[in-house]
């Protein structure tokens, strides 16, 4: 048995208990579905139990393994498969990783099921890409969530008399006059996972969408450190001069509270924050305001949620799973809780806010228009490295803008092509 993916110190421990495993046995009674996720803030709880209670309904019984953060997630994931009790599923976004578990054979195909389905003809391109691997479907798409969102505060915006900014120029004259009425323009927590959302959104927002795809997506070293990537790192860090005290290390739904507090007035996370406003009783268009973040209109920022199998005898307990996650009313349910769009074209959510109206437009308009976010194209040791970059970069003003993109050149060059 291979172990590529246990290289990275995360799994380092793991892929010792997995030598020799060639057939992964388990303990649970076939209807009973374990599954792992980390869908732990207020509203992802109540989007996530959308799906356990269609499951309970189908007549299985659900097992909630919430774990809090995604790699946390997956680490426990992991070390169930390696010790030879995986759970029926796993919450899932890293696309190269579990392409990886794949190749070890530790991914159960889902061909039946997208057969049966017509899952090709009812997903994005995008997607369908996403849950393929050497002519195998290995996951099931839950949604499509934009990770470039901008939510703002609608009073403040209001009592100033400004636009939400659609440049990254514009950005920092409205930024001027937030800071200047004594008020944080921008509310971001200082975390790898949120500082990746900023900045994948300043590099589509400043070089537009083909030079995004020639560094996020082709891994194009010349592109990583050309004019337009050092101007991406310059507007990363004129943004440091907009954030609080408070920002170090805080939870994204943290971060959102100062916006629905009206303390910020502008924060740039995906669609799933949008849940956090509505659960907190506020209403889009009116307490808060939600656009694409500056220069990305027309343009999504792709996460996709999926629903990923560990090869096992679980075989009842998945199928019947897949069936309920792949429904079109279950997605419906799920995303209208967690402010996402369903993965299935034909499912729509009727009566969309402004903020779905939004994102539902850009993907009717073409499938050109979504782009895949960093879960999508990286490994996670290529993912950490980058994240270490940008908030090394954020925190210390002595790292050029031209010395951020040629590391991040360095890091891309090291990708196997």
């Amino acid at each position: 048995m291979k172990c590529s993916l246990f290289r990275s110190r995360l799994f380092a421990g793991a892929c010792l208990a997995m030598t020799g495993l060639s057939v992964l046995p388990t303990f649970v009674f076939a209807q009973e579905a374990d599954v792992i996720h980390f869908w732990t803030s207020g509203a992802e709880a109540k989007a996530v139990k959308a799906i356990a209670d269609a499951y309970t309904q189908r007549g299985g019984k659900w097992i909630d393994s919430a774990v809090v953060g995604g790699p946390a997630a997956r680490a426990a994931a992991i070390n169930r498969i390696a010790g030879g009790n995986p759970p029926t599923a796993m919450q899932w976004t890293s696309v190269l990783a579990l392409r990886d578990l794949a190749s070890q054979d530790l991914i159960a195909y889902l061909d039946d099921d997208a057969a049966k389905g017509n899952w090709k003809a009812v997903l994005p391109p995008l997607l369908y890409d996403r849950i393929s691997y050497d002519g195998h479907v290995i996951a099931a798409p839950l949604n499509i969530q934009a990770s470039n969102m901008m939510f703002y505060s609608t009073k403040i915006f209001a009592d100033l008399k400004i636009e939400p900014p659609k440049t990254w120029d514009a950005f920092f004259v409205v930024a001027d006059k937030i800071k200047a009425a004594g008020l944080t323009a921008l509310a971001i927590g200082i975390q790898r996972p949120q500082m990746h959302y900023l900045f994948q959104s300043v590099l589509l927002g400043t070089g537009g969408s083909d030079h995004y795809r020639k560094v996020w997506v082709d891994h194009d070293t010349d592109a990583a450190a050309d004019a337009s990537t050092v101007k991406a790192f310059e507007v990363l860090r004129g943004l440091t001069n907009y954030v609080d005290s408070g920002s170090p290390n805080r939870k994204w739904n943290d971060t959102s509270y100062l916006v629905q507090k009206n303390q910020a007035a502008m924060q740039i996370i995906g669609d799933w924050a949008k849940a956090e406003f509505v659960v907190a009783g506020m209403t889009p268009g009116k307490e808060f305001g939600c656009t694409l973040a500056p220069g990305n209109e027309n343009h999504l920022i792709t996460i996709v949620d999926l629903m990923a199998f560990p090869a096992s005898d679980q075989k009842a307990a998945r199928e019947k799973l897949v069936d309920t996650v792949m429904d079109p009313a279950v997605q419906v349910s799920f995303n209208s809780i967690k402010g996402s769009l369903p993965s299935r074209t034909d499912a729509k959510i009727a009566n969309l806010d402004m903020c779905g109206a939004l994102t539902e437009n850009v993907v009717r308009q073409s499938p050109q228009n979504l782009v895949p976010g960093y879960s999508g194209v990286f490994s996670g040791d290529t993912e950490g490295a980058i994240g270490d970059l940008i908030v090394q970069y954020w925190n210390d003003p002595k790292i050029t803008a031209q010395d951020a993109a040629k590391k991040l050149a360095d890091i891309l060059s090291k990708i196997d092509k």
